[in-house]
This record gives C-alpha cells, structure tokens and sequence, in this order.
C-alpha cells in the first residue's frame, strides 16, 4: 500500500511539473507574438513616417523653384511657416512648436501652379499594393518649424533657409489602438540650380563638409565629395557606425536645391 500511494504521489508530481512547463510555454509565446507585432507595428510607422519625409522633400522643392513669371513673385519658407494651420506639434527634444505644412495658404498664383499639391498635409492616407489585404490604416502628416540657431528668424520667420521638416508617421490598427513615429529632419533649401530628388544617395552639395548621423538615428546616410556613407546602430549608444559605401558620384548642373544638414528619429 506504501508503495502504491508514493507512486501516486509521484505521478501527480509529474503531472504538475509537466502543467507548469506547458503553462510557461504557452505564456512565453505568446510574449513572443506581442513583441513580434510590436515590432512590425512600429516599422510600419517608421516607414509611414519616412513615406512623408521624402513626399515633404519634394514639395518644399517644388514650392521655392516656382516659375515667377507665371507663378508670381517666389515663394519663401517664412510664408509657410505663418500659414498657422492646426494642429500644433509640440516636437520632442525642444525648439519651436512644427505648424503643419500647408501650401494652400500661399498667394493665390503660387496655388494655381501647386494644383493638388496645395493643400494641408495632415493625415495623408498611404494605400496598400491592390493585391495586399490590409486591415490597418497607415498615414503621415508633415509639419514644417524654423531651427532655434536662425541668428535673426523667429518661429514665423526665416532668414538662413535652413527649416525642420517633422513627419509623424501613424498605423492605426483594426482594435483601434493608434501607434505614431516621428522622424525629424534639418533641410537646407535654396532656389535655383538643378533639380535633384530624395535625398538618398545623393552628394550632399559638392563640399567637404560630413554632416553626420545624430546619435538617437537607427539608420541614416553621411554623404561627402568623397564618397557615401551608411550610418548604423545609433540607437542607444550615443553614436553611429558609418560604413563605407562604393557607389558612383552623381554629377549635377550647379548645386543641388536642398541638402541634409542632420536626421533624427524621436521613438
């Protein structure tokens, strides 16, 4: 009878053990699904975000090369950074509040020659491939401030054509929960010269000068007469390694309309 009751108590004790694995497993992936979904979830933002950037590069270029003849007298930084369309973006890490970007409030002619692209840049819809069945809804709104080192700009007023372009990318999920990512750049923007397109792989105004990677940037590009350069694992370490990349030095007629003076990501 001893015997048979301590092989009770042993199995019963083996069952439990094995009770507690299995509800450990199952806990512990499904921690895994969640980071796993988080991850994607917060890539989705980044991209959303970064969408925006290289959609703001274009219009800003866009908007302080238009033809004066037809357009009517060229349109300037600080005319967009009065435009006061809400709302207002109170942009991490300080400096002036980012007013959205909104060329629908420049002179009537400048509006005319925009076309569509005259409008406020909020919650601009980013649809998916035709063939891809997407339940979240992914967009970015781009804000535009003045940078606090203009030596005699206000928030409404530039004097040095340097502004920071903000994209704030959002993915909002069929359960509603919202996830935003905003990604900051610095843009030195001049009229006239040739017309360039992202920033990317482009050299960055003919100089010697490296303007580098911040340090919070997860990713990023250190572009020089000398060649191109890829900045990685900044996030968390206070620094960024730049790696070499061999890629042909594009020629260009006169200076390029803008260049990267720095990019961040606000996590």
């Amino acid at each position: 009878m001893k015997e048979r009751g301590s092989a009770l108590v042993s199995v019963i004790l083996v069952l439990l053990l094995l009770t507690i694995v299995g509800v450990g497993t199952a806990y512990f992936t499904s921690m895994e699904d969640r980071l796993s979904g988080n991850t994607r979830i917060t890539k989705a933002g980044f991209y959303a975000a970064e969408v925006g950037l290289r959609r703001g590069e274009a219009l800003l270029s866009e908007v302080i090369n238009l033809d004066t003849a037809v357009c009517g007298p060229q349109s300037t930084l600080s005319q967009l950074l009065a435009a006061r369309t809400p709302p207002v973006l109170k942009v991490p890490g300080g400096g002036y509040d980012a007013q959205v970007l909104d060329p629908s409030t420049l002179p009537a002619l400048a509006v005319a020659c925009l076309g569509v692209d005259a409008r406020a840049y909020t919650n601009v819809s980013i649809p998916p491939p035709a063939s891809v069945s997407v339940v979240d809804q992914v967009s970015y709104s781009l804000y535009l401030r003045n940078n606090v080192d203009d030596p005699q700009g206000t928030n409404t007023v530039d004097t040095d054509n340097i502004v920071n372009l903000v994209s704030v990318g959002t993915v909002q999920l069929a359960a509603g929960v919202v996830v935003t990512k905003i990604i900051e750049e610095q843009l030195l923007l001049t009229s006239g010269g040739g017309a360039i397109g992202g920033q990317k792989d482009v050299n960055a105004g003919g100089t010697n000068t490296v303007y580098a990677v911040g340090a919070t940037a997860a990713s990023g590009f250190v572009v020089t007469d000398k060649g191109a350069f890829v900045g990685q694992s900044g996030v968390g370490k206070n620094e960024a390694t730049l790696v070499k990349v061999d890629i042909p030095k594009p020629s260009l007629p006169g200076k390029p309309n803008f260049r990267l003076v720095w990019w961040k990501e606000q996590r």
